[in-house]
């Protein structure tokens, strides 16, 4: 039976450390105060909330029409890009 093992210890190999990216924020950038957030990327859509200028919120996605998907009291929700930037 094959066995690398002499009795010696083999010191440990250090693992590299994983570097997870930085998850992307939407800030809301709204003059008058406040921005309602809807279901979807469309002002056609049902308004989940409004949400106040300089709050900042977890980024998913930015649809074509240039909405921003993302996540309000553990949902998803659509914001204006015309109101929020991705920083």
């Amino acid at each position: 039976m094959a066995d690398d093992d002499d009795g010696k210890e083999q010191p440990e190999t250090e693992k590299p450390e994983v570097q997870t990216p930085a998850t992307k924020q939407v800030r809301i950038v709204c003059a008058s105060g406040s921005v309602n957030i809807r279901v979807g990327n469309d002002t056609k859509y049902s308004r989940i909330t409004s949400v106040k200028d300089g709050a900042t919120f977890e980024w998913i996605a930015t649809a074509e029409n240039g909405w921003h998907a993302i996540v309000v009291n553990a949902q998803v929700g659509w914001v204006s890009g015309k109101y929020s930037q991705v920083v």
